[in-house]
């Protein structure tokens, strides 16, 4: 049970890169309209931060019957079940991911048997929360102040950079919407395609889809992501995540609920 268990959690890598890799500034020329530019497109996003968010915690409930398939039985089920997961997001916007297991399942956790099953909650929950938060804690787009290449078709707006030996590059419409943010780096590409909807608060991400390949054609993933929300305290927050892999040929699924969550707001 937790080879296979690690097997199903263990795909889930691509979200992170592609974090990772977004949190770089851009900045463009000339001075005056670069600003200007910057600032429209980061208030066409839905941001909790703006919309008066402190810090929040939440339950965290994995459906095992998504991620074990046809392999779920009663006894299996029982001990996964004896695992509980919270996260918290802090005022500096820093997550932790926590658990706690059972009194039944102690011989297992004791003998190290259900680490694999932490680290890959861990694994999933907090890339996604790192792709999550670009679109609703920081912002798809750097500071105003920062520095990189912007050019604009009729239909386009093109952000790009170099970071460190990388070059991401960040595709919107006219409104700002971002089609795709792609990472090129020495031997291997990552793109991610979100999916907004168009909210009176501004752009909400719904999911996204991703792809990362090497050079070598090893470690290649794909990933689907869709997102479903509950309005808590009047803000926007994450109710159920639904996450579709295939890495190196090996399809997975893992869905879980945000449930329980406190709130503190300004």
């Amino acid at each position: 049970m937790n080879k296979t268990t690690s097997r199903l959690l263990g795909p889930l890598v691509l979200g992170l890169i592609i974090a990772l890799s977004c949190s770089v500034a851009y900045s463009s020329t000339p001075q005056f309209d670069k600003k200007q530019l910057l600032r429209d497109a980061r208030q066409r996003y839905y941001n909790l931060k703006r919309a008066g968010l402190v810090e929040l915690e939440s339950s965290i409930q994995p459906n095992w019957d998504v991620v074990m398939g046809a392999q779920t039985n009663a006894a299996t089920l029982k001990l996964l079940n004896a695992i509980h997961f919270s996260m918290a997001i802090d005022s500096q916007s820093a997550f932790n991911l926590f658990h706690r297991t059972d009194d039944y399942a102690a011989k297992q956790k004791a003998a190290g048997a259900l680490d694999p099953i932490y680290q890959g909650m861990h694994d999933a929950v907090s890339r996604f929360i790192s792709t999550w938060s670009i679109f609703t804690l920081t912002s798809p787009f750097p500071d105003p102040d920062s520095e990189c290449e912007i050019e604009q078709t009729t239909d386009q707006i093109r952000f790009s950079r170099k970071e460190q030996n990388n070059r991401v590059t960040t595709v919107t419409n006219k409104d700002f919407s971002v089609s795709e943010i792609t990472v090129a780096g020495e031997g291997f590409t990552a793109s991610l395609e979100p999916v907004l909807e168009n909210t009176a608060t501004g752009y909400l991400l719904k999911g996204y889809s991703g792809n990362f390949r090497t050079s070598s054609g090893a470690r290649a993933t794909l990933l689907k992501v869709s997102v479903d929300y509950q309005e808590i305290n009047g803000l926007q927050l994450p109710r159920k995540v639904h996450v579709e892999t295939v890495y190196e040929k090996t399809p997975a699924q893992i869905e879980w609920l945000f449930t329980d969550y406190r709130v503190k707001v300004r």
